[in-house]
C-alpha cells in the first residue's frame, strides 16, 4: 500500500460518500501491514481513528535507527473528512478521560503496539504475542468496516489512508477502541498488558516477534495537541551540580596525584 501524501488522503477522504470515512489499514503482512493510530475520549464516548501509512516494513528496518521519525498534524490531514475529522474529535477532547495507542499487526506472532514498561514481561511465550496478532488483526477488520455499518454505499478501500469517528453506540464492534479486542488489554491477549497511553504523554514502542525477547524500538509514540510523532526521545542534560561535582573530584584526584608525587 502506498504511503499517503496529504493530497491523496484529502482526495480520499472527500471520495467518501457521507457520514465516517472508512479507514484503510492492510493487515496479514510482516512487510506491508500499516501502522494504525486510535484515541479513546471516554468521556466523549467516541474513538478516533486513522491509518498511518507507515508499513510493518519500515518499522521493522528503522526499529534501532535512532534518526528515524515521523510526524503527523492530525487536524490538516483530517482536514477534507466530512466525518472524520481530527478537529471535530478534538473540540470537546477531554484530556483527562483520553488514552491513545498505536498498533501494527504481522503474521506469525509479529506485532508493533505501545505500551508501558510492564507490557513486555507479559509475552514470555509464542501463544501470547499469537493471540495479540489474531485479535488485533480482528479489531482493524471492525476498524476498516466501520463506515459500511453506519453509511450505506461507502465503499472500502485499502488503496487509501483514512480516518474515521466511532461512537460507542453505533453498532458494536465497528472499530470502537474498547471493544472487538480492547486496546486496554493490548486487543484481548492478555488481561494487565495494556497498549494505551494517557494523551500528552510518550508511550514506549515494542516489536513482539514469537517467544523472542520483545524489542523495544528507539523511537517512542507521543500525542500532543494536534500532533502525533514518532521519535527518538531528546537525552537528559546532565544537572549543572552533576558537572560542577565531577570537575570539583576531578580537581581532588589531581591534588591527590601531586602530593603523591611529592613524597
Amino acid at each position: 500500500m502506498k504511503h499517503f501524501s496529504k493530497s491523496l488522503l484529502a482526495v480520499a477522504l472527500l471520495a467518501a460518500t457521507t457520514g465516517a470515512a472508512n479507514a484503510s489499514i492492510a493487515v496479514g503482512s510482516n512487510t506491508l501491514s500499516e501502522a494504525y493510530l486510535s484515541v479513546y475520549d471516554s468521556s466523549q464516548g467516541l474513538t478516533f481513528t486513522l491509518d498511518l501509512g507507515l508499513t510493518f516494513g519500515d518499522l521493522v528496518l528503522n526499529k534501532s535507527n535512532d534518526t528515524f521519525s515521523k510526524s503527523y498534524d492530525l487536524a490538516a490531514l483530517t482536514a477534507g473528512s466530512t466525518g472524520g475529522k481530527w478537529s471535530t474529535f478534538a473540540a470537546n477532547l477531554n484530556a483527562a478521560t483520553t488514552v491513545y495507542g498505536v498498533v501494527a499487526s504481522g503474521t506469525a506472532g509479529k506485532l508493533f503496539a505501545t505500551g508501558p514498561e510492564i507490557s513486555p514481561a507479559k509475552f514470555a511465550v509464542l501463544n501470547d504475542a499469537t493471540t495479540a496478532v489474531t485479535a488485533t488483526k480482528n479489531h482493524i477488520a471492525t476498524v476498516n468496516t466501520a463506515s459500511i455499518a453506519d453509511n450505506a454505499g461507502a465503499a472500502v478501500s485499502t488503496a487509501l489512508n483514512l480516518s474515521a469517528i466511532i461512537s460507542d453506540a453505533d453498532t458494536e464492534d465497528t472499530g470502537q477502541h474498547n471493544q472487538q479486542g480492547p486496546f486496554s488489554t493490548l486487543n484481548g491477549a492478555k488481561s494487565d498488558a495494556a497498549a494505551d497511553i494517557s494523551y500528552g504523554l510518550a508511550g514506549n514502542f515494542y516489536y513482539y516477534e514469537g517467544a523472542k525477547v520483545p524489542f523495544l524500538t528507539a523511537q517512542q509514540w507521543t500525542l500532543a495537541g494536534n500532533t502525533l510523532t514518532y521519535a527518538t526521545p531528546a537525552a537528559v542534560p546532565l544537572p549543572a551540580a552533576v558537572w560542577m561535582f565531577g570537575a570539583g573530584l576531578m580537581g581532588v584526584l589531581g591534588l591527590t596525584r601531586r602530593k603523591n608525587a611529592a613524597v
